[in-house]
């Protein structure tokens, strides 16, 4: 085969709009497998959720990517590599989200710190931990994987970066109004060290530690497993999956990525919920 991996996107991706995987990608996957090939999930959720639908969906025995780059996973769901913020730096981006008004979330490993408690965070254990029902997801697994999550309310995230010193992989920023797009310029501008793309056509902001991407991390990994960067296809659908398009030698948009998701990719699939994933698969890996 020419591409010898194929690193997936989750939502937008993989899943369809009812968070469930269709089983025409499972079977595409399976198949791709079963002649060689890698799979790798590259994802904005957390290690926990990257697992679990990794597992649910038969790929037990490959790595996963989460956090946008910030986690590398083994099979076990044990860290590879783990990238964190610098603290001046956290304490500025709070400082600039607090003069703008603007909420913003933080992500410590498997807990999510909030400010307070929103329409953003109150379901989040539940929206990063799906159930899977429709995909083969097993309740008592469910349950085991959500019980490893939890929302931490901070009243004072200023004094908490200052005292704690917390290791934070990734941040989610989101806002009523239209003024996201803008706001990453400013980040880009006052703050610095950080990384930041959307994977909500910038509806929210993703950030992860300066250099640290789904690309970065992809790039490394394939060095470990000994596959050229040329021989991995890679398929996403949102602004956060752009570097690893572009990287990839073959690089896939979904038919439901924003235009200038698409023009970064060589091709474009169905959307997610046209079983993309699957077509792409049949189309140009087998």
């Amino acid at each position: 085969m020419k591409y010898k991996l194929l690193a997936t996107d989750l939502d937008g991706t993989l899943l369809n709009e009812q968070k469930e995987i269709d089983v025409e990608n499972i079977e595409a996957i399976q198949e791709f497998r079963q002649k060689g090939g890698r799979v790798v999930i590259c994802s904005g959720r957390s290690p926990s959720s990257t697992r679990w639908i990794a597992d649910t969906i038969g790929l037990k025995g490959e790595p996963t990517i989460a956090y946008n780059g910030a986690f590398t996973l083994d099979e076990n769901g044990e860290i590879i590599e783990q990238s964190v913020f610098l603290h001046d730096h956290l304490l500025s981006f709070w400082e600039l989200c607090q003069g703008e008004k603007i909420y913003a979330h933080f992500y410590e490993g498997e807990t999510l710190l909030v400010p307070d408690v929103t329409k953003w965070n109150e379901r989040w254990i539940e929206n990063n931990i799906p159930t899977l029902e429709k995909t083969g997801g097993r309740v008592e697994d469910l349950m085991r994987v959500r019980g490893k999550c939890q929302i931490k309310t901070v009243d004072d995230l200023h004094r908490y970066f200052k005292t704690a010193q917390p290791k934070i992989t990734k941040i989610a920023v989101f806002d009523e109004e239209d003024r996201l797009f803008d706001f990453s310029k400013v980040i880009a501008k006052q703050v610095g060290g950080m990384e930041v793309s959307s994977s909500l056509n910038f509806l929210n902001l993703e950030i992860s530690p300066a250099g640290v991407s789904k690309a970065s991390s992809l790039v490394k990994l394939t060095k470990q497993l000994e596959i050229p960067i040329s021989q991995v296809a890679a398929i996403g659908d949102n602004y956060n999956d752009s570097l690893m398009l572009a990287a990839a030698g073959l690089g896939i948009a979904m038919e439901n990525a924003p235009k200038e998701v698409k023009e970064i990719a060589d091709v474009v699939t169905g959307s997610n919920d046209e079983a993309g994933v699957a077509q792409a698969i049949r189309r140009y890996l087998l």
